[in-house]
């Protein structure tokens, strides 16, 4: 009886029939061509044994004793290609596997799957961002990190100013997000060095990048890549810009804040951000990326200094508005300190618009699931709040919002990655099905997700 795993290999869409038949029918000429190189009679030889055997058997020539015969080499022949081909098949994959103990046909089919996923292109940076990839990873292989690169505080703002090249820090965190296995890796490139020394406050992952970057004669994009080849990442992670990039905030009051460490420490509303260049060249692969998306999401993260800060890239939010890809913005839990005191959904939503132009987004996503009174008295001591989802005025605006419960018991101030991952699959399939009407409504009466 064939065993459950044989069957995968003849699902639909595999591709694996078409080259099991090409494979048998190339056996079948090979046997062909031995027989003329060497000359067919020698079949005829093997053929008079049988006939031999068959008469000293039963007292005459049985030609159904010669197609008995032929069936068994045929079968026998059959089953030792089979065998062998699997074998050198899983011997090769297995050598390139992440996880020696899984089942090649598992990992074949499952790659397969996340091939055929959505072009999702994804625009920010901190944990924020990272956890979205973490929740997508499994859903599609076809993910673009579009990534902020102005962090000038902690270890990427030393190896920043100190090697005069982009911020390493959230292009570190992306990659191990979607890296098919994180566990020594991640722990490996989020330590940091302790001590009073040179190296201490760096973490390893910075400084990995930053050697990769040197190597190849500052060329951020090919050590990136060397860096995701390394990791097996799903996707790709693509810094905004390659410049050296400043940000600067106008405050309400009018006064100026430099350096994207100093924003939300400045105790003052934000009126305004832009870069310093103006207009910083951005990246091609990123506008290719955008071009080809079938989804755009913004956030969730910092939307002063992780979301905005990619929109002020040459051309990027231009090419953002005019995709015809879903556009969505995922709102944060809470308000940052500092950064987003007392805005509401609209708020955010606004400063969204004003940086990046109408058409920047048309649909928000935003948790509707309970917070613990706990938690929210503890953020609220140091100046966080839950996030005020004033939807009326985005619906006046043409904005869809889109409620979920997007955390979980454990951390419930940040979004769940394989709940969010989740939530946004089934939004994409929703609008791809031309059932969007019904997705707020289909939400909003789920208690879990």
């Amino acid at each position: 009886m064939l065993r459950k795993g044989w069957f995968r290999w003849l699902i639909p869409g595999l591709n694996i029939k078409r080259w099991l038949a090409l494979f048998s029918c190339g056996v079948g000429l090979l046997i062909i061509g031995i027989s003329l190189i060497f000359n067919y009679q020698w079949l005829a030889v093997l053929e008079d044994i049988v006939l031999a055997f068959s008469y000293n058997m039963t007292g005459f020539y049985n030609y159904n004793v010669l197609i008995a015969v032929g069936t068994v080499v045929l079968s026998i022949g059959a089953v030792l290609m089979l065998i062998g081909t699997s074998k050198v098949i899983k011997t090769i994959i297995r050598a390139v596997l992440p996880n020696p103990d899984s089942k090649v046909s598992d990992i074949i089919f499952q790659n397969i799957r996340l091939d055929k996923g959505p072009k999702i292109v994804v625009i920010g940076g901190g944990t924020g961002l990272s956890n979205l990839l973490r929740g997508l990873k499994s859903h599609t292989s076809n993910l673009s990190a579009i990534v902020t690169v102005a962090d000038d505080g902690g270890s990427s703002g030393r190896l920043r100013e100190d090697f005069q090249m982009i911020a390493p820090g959230d292009l570190r965190n992306c990659l191990v997000s979607l890296a098919e296995q994180e566990g020594v890796m991640e722990n490996l490139f989020r330590y940091r060095f302790d001590g009073e020394n040179e190296l201490s406050g760096h973490s390893f992952g910075n400084l990995f990048i930053t050697a990769l970057a040197q190597v190849y004669d500052g060329d951020i994009e090919e050590a990136l890549e060397a860096a995701s080849k390394l990791l097996r990442v799903r996707g790709r992670v693509i810094p905004s810009s390659t410049e050296f990039i400043k940000l600067r905030a106008e405050m309400t009051d009018g006064t100026i804040v430099e350096g994207e460490s100093n924003i939300p420490h400045s105790g003052k509303r934000i009126r305004h951000i832009y870069s310093d260049p103006a207009l910083p060249k951005p990246e091609g692969a990123a506008l290719r990326a955008i071009d080809e998306a079938d989804v755009i999401i913004l956030g969730p993260g910092s939307l002063y200094t992780s979301i905005i800060p990619n929109l002020l890239t040459d051309k990027l939010a231009s090419h953002v508005r005019a995709s015809k890809a879903n556009k969505i913005y995922i709102a944060n839990v809470m308000t940052q300190p500092g950064e987003t005191t007392g805005y509401t959904l609209n708020d955010h939503v606004e400063a969204l618009i004003a940086h990046g132009g109408e058409g920047i987004i048309d649909t928000v996503l935003a948790n509707d699931g309970p917070l613990p009174i706990q938690m929210v008295e503890q953020y609220s001591a140091v100046g966080s709040e839950p996030l005020v989802l004033d939807t009326k005025k985005l619906q006046a605006k043409g904005i869809r919002t889109i409620r979920a419960t997007l955390i979980s018991p454990q951390k419930p101030a940040v979004h769940d990655p394989e709940r969010l991952g989740k939530v946004i699959m089934d939004i994409i399939h929703a609008m791809q099905s031309n059932t969007e009407p019904h997705i707020l409504e289909y939400y909003l009466q789920r208690d879990d997700h």
